[in-house]
């Protein structure tokens, strides 16, 4: 499935830049924060670009999914609220028009389309 591979990915990714002993912590907080941008993708973006919102719901809850199995559900809620937060309050900073711009930019050179045009 083409969301498990972007999880594969992340987690990939992730664990080149962490510590042995902290990976899997680091990692499940890698994907919440891939969660986070989905959901923000979600919020914000389909007012100034075509997104497919059911692919961005699935990666984010995907993401959610593998990082509650590392840190469990308590943890991971509270860390994934709070990583909410702190991307919305980016997204208010850099702008919603410019943060989805940026996200599509990003965005267009993977696998998984999320945005349509």
């Amino acid at each position: 499935m083409r969301y498990q591979a972007l999880v594969a990915v992340v987690l990939a990714v992730t664990a080149q830049a962490a510590p042995a002993r902290a990976q899997p912590q680091e990692q499940a907080l890698a994907l919440l924060r891939a969660s986070s941008a989905q959901s923000a993708i979600i919020t914000f973006c389909g007012k100034h670009y075509a997104i497919d919102g059911t692919t961005a719901l699935r990666i984010s809850q995907t993401a959610r999914d593998v990082a509650t199995e590392v840190l469990g559900q308590e943890r991971a809620h509270a860390a994934f609220k709070d990583e909410l937060a702190r991307r919305y309050a980016e997204v208010k900073e850099v702008g919603e028009q410019q943060w989805c711009t940026d996200q599509r930019a990003v965005l267009s050179e993977g696998d998984v389309q999320i945005f349509k045009n």
